[in-house]
């Protein structure tokens, strides 16, 4: 994390299934639309790094929790998207950690950008409508359907996991 919007930021895929070591190709999941698009990247091109993390977030019960192997190490109340900007279910994952210039924004201290994108909203605030997991500035809110399809959460709960999870981390929405 750092300061500088002009700061390199390393690009992290998913990989789809784990591949055979003889094989020289890798399907990984792309942060491109349409949501769920794979494609492949020559093993010798790539650093294969594994995490023990992973997240699911529970539409309808204004939940996520996230895993460090089978372990549950955060289950808590987050806000979900309004009904006329849904977030898309689906396995996404972390492409970036943002620090966001003002930490008692909309956004929180924190957004991770994730590899989804809004099937309704083909732009929101000047981005190209990509899914998130923020904090918030309204935690009056949490519990309820108020976003643009992004997943609020507490700023405590969110600097919490800026300070835990590596890029490149599952998300699974279920809805």
């Amino acid at each position: 994390i750092n300061n500088d919007p002009n700061a390199e930021v390393p690009l992290v895929l998913l990989v789809k299934d784990t591949p055979d070591s003889a094989c020289d190709w890798v399907e990984v999941h792309l942060p491109v639309r349409p949501n769920g698009s794979s494609g492949f990247v020559k093993r010798s091109d790539v650093n294969l790094e594994t995490n023990p993390y992973r997240i699911e977030v529970h539409l309808g019960e204004f939940n996520l929790k996230v895993f460090e192997a089978d372990e549950t190490i955060m289950d808590t109340t987050i806000a979900e998207a309004a009904e006329n900007t849904p977030t898309p279910g689906g396995l996404y994952y972390t492409t970036e950690l943002v620090r966001p210039p003002n930490p008692g924004g909309a956004y929180g201290p924190y957004a991770y950008g994730l590899s989804g994108f809004s099937e309704v909203l083909q732009t929101f605030n000047g981005g190209p409508g990509q899914l998130a997991i923020h904090g918030t500035n309204q935690p009056q809110l949490l519990g309820q359907r108020v976003s643009h399809g992004c997943i609020r959460m507490s700023n405590e709960d969110i600097t919490t996991l800026a300070g835990i999870l590596p890029l490149g981390v599952p998300v699974e929405i279920l809805a």
